[in-house]
């Protein structure tokens, strides 16, 4: 599966960028608010997919 870059706009804190791994990007954004949720953060308010990359050395 390959790994997407997921740039998370934030209300109150600078962006955040979480490597996710999916089939594609739809299912990128779906595993990153999840994974924001299980974070518990509150002040996101968008997710963009910045890329694929080819490894997490990336």
């Amino acid at each position: 599966m390959p790994h997407y870059k997921i740039k998370v706009l934030r209300c109150y804190n600078s962006p955040k960028i979480l490597t996710v791994t999916a089939s594609n990007s739809q299912q990128a954004i779906r595993a990153a608010a999840a994974d924001l949720r299980n974070e518990g953060v509150t002040d996101a308010r968008g997710l963009e997919v910045i890329g694929q990359v080819k490894s997490l050395r990336d």
